[in-house]
């Protein structure tokens, strides 16, 4: 598989310059393309990106699936909001304009809450504004949620991720309490996470799920019993302890699969 980089120049010229070193690796099949091409962002509760395990091999499992796969690294603390947005906004705009025909954006934990943030928020104007684009330009055309970070509900939230995005003791606007800003435009959306994770409770899931219901938006959503946090593939490709390692979780992966060939 073919391997392009691109720093924060390259992704937009006009991306505020932050403290994070951010970068775009873009994996191309070696085989014909389907269409699509896949935005993941790692999770790191907006203090790092896991990009050794959710990141890199995630996708590279896409682009042996025959899809282009592009991994975001994008800015973590002490950057804070809405800079990641704009980057992954941004990094959509690259891929449509080198030729994608269908892009999903995919994220893990806090880069799920990322993930969330351009699919509920793509059209802020914000965003238009900062990178001269039109809005249906960063647009996604699907989302993969992974045990995402979703609300701000004090009992349910991650104080850490949210502490991190924002700065401590800044209220977090409705809008980040993704339940709350789901519209009727929002992608098709696939979720995935476990009954048992102890770090993002599976109600955030849940709590998402129903408003893409309410909203009458389309989605597909798994809710396996056991599993701690940050699975990943849930496989060996992405190793971590062996309780992070289970077949029946692994199974998220052909699903998800088999959902984006329903979406085109």
């Amino acid at each position: 598989m073919a391997r392009e980089i691109f720093d924060r120049e390259g992704i937009s010229p006009h991306l505020s310059k932050g403290q994070t070193d951010i970068r775009l690796t873009v994996l191309q099949p070696d085989t014909l393309q389907s269409g699509w091409a896949v935005l993941i962002l790692p999770g790191g509760g907006y203090e790092m990106t896991a990009s050794d395990r959710e990141g890199f091999p995630v996708a590279e499992a896409f682009c042996t699936a025959d899809h282009t796969a592009a991994v975001l690294e994008y800015s973590v603390l002490p950057d804070r909001w809405p800079m990641a947005l704009l980057e992954a906004a941004a990094s959509i705009a690259l891929l449509r304009q080198r030729g994608a025909q269908h892009i999903a954006v995919c994220g893990f934990s806090a880069g799920g809450h990322l993930a969330g943030c351009i699919a509920n928020l793509w059209h802020m104007p914000t965003i238009a504004h900062t990178l001269g684009v039109l809005p249906e330009k960063v647009r996604p055309d699907a989302a993969i949620l992974c045990y995402a970070v979703v609300t701000a509900q004090p009992q349910l939230r991650s104080r850490t991720s949210f502490g991190n995005l924002l700065g401590s003791g800044v209220a977090i606007h409705d809008t980040l309490s993704l339940e709350k800003s789901v519209r009727k435009d929002n992608p098709p959306t696939f979720l995935w996470t476990t009954a048992s994770d102890d770090s993002v409770p599976a109600e955030n899931t849940l709590l998402y799920a129903t408003a893409l219901q309410r909203a009458g938006v389309p989605y597909e959503a798994h809710i396996y019993p056991h599993g701690p946090h940050a699975m990943a593939l849930a496989d060996t490709r992405t190793e971590g302890n062996p309780a992070q390692q289970d077949p029946h979780v692994a199974t998220w992966f052909p699903l998800c699969l088999s959902w984006l060939d329903t979406l085109t």
